[in-house]
């Protein structure tokens, strides 16, 4: 997740900002207090540096950081870890979201890993 408009994909995100007891009247004053909270989740989020799950250190059950077909499509046993095809950088399959995302989600989509449109 880099965003918090990301969180979505996973949760309500919203109910953060009810959790917060971030106000909401309709006032500019409030709308500007929640653009303030969003912008800040997204700024921790895609903070460089910041830890992201990968092989060996994900304990999202909904994430497979695995693979059990090799380079030359020779079966593996047993798993290793994913590497995106067309970049080779770390991947991982969500089962969430059903599709194939890099690691590092500050990794620039490739070919075969976009967001969706």
């Amino acid at each position: 997740m880099r965003t918090f408009g990301d969180l979505h994909d996973y949760v309500d995100a919203n109910d953060y900002l009810i959790e917060a007891r971030v106000p909401y009247d309709g006032t500019p004053a409030t709308v500007d207090i929640i653009v303030a909270v969003q912008d800040e989740v997204t700024r921790r989020l895609s903070a460089p540096g910041r830890p992201y799950c990968t092989h060996g250190t994900c304990t999202y059950p909904r994430h497979d950081h695995t693979t059990t077909v090799g380079a030359d499509g020779e079966d593996l046993a047993p798993p290793a870890p994913m590497g995106c095809q067309h970049c080779h950088q770390p991947a991982l399959y969500d089962e969430k979201l059903h599709r194939y995302r890099h690691d590092d989600p500050n990794a620039a989509d490739c070919f075969l890993i976009r967001e969706p449109s």
